[in-house]
């Protein structure tokens, strides 16, 4: 099972969560598939899918990663993958590491 955990600050207004739960759901359907959040708050985005979800959810991630009125409103994003834990990422620092 791979995992998107998005964690937004906890003092974005709840018209702004809404607006970021949507753009979310927009980018985690895409031309590979459609996941749900399936988080309870509001303030946390979880998206997850089986091996044959990855493409969904590297091409949602890829989208949000675009948005920097979603980005500035972060203040967690974490890669997890239940099969081989080794591949765990901060998606945030992975963004800004510099690649020359």
């Amino acid at each position: 099972m791979y995992k998107s955990v998005i964690d937004i600050r906890r003092e974005i207004p709840s018209e702004k969560l809404r607006i970021l739960a949507a753009m979310a759901d927009k980018a985690f359907n895409n031309r590979a598939g459609q996941l749900k959040n399936k988080s309870n708050s509001l303030y946390r985005l979880f998206y997850e899918g089986e091996e044959s979800q990855f493409g969904c959810l590297q091409l949602g991630m890829l989208a949000l990663e675009k948005e920097d009125d979603f980005l500035s409103c972060v203040s967690a994003w974490t890669w997890l993958d239940e099969e081989d834990p080794e591949e765990n990422e901060d998606i945030l620092a992975e963004m800004r590491t510099v690649v020359r």
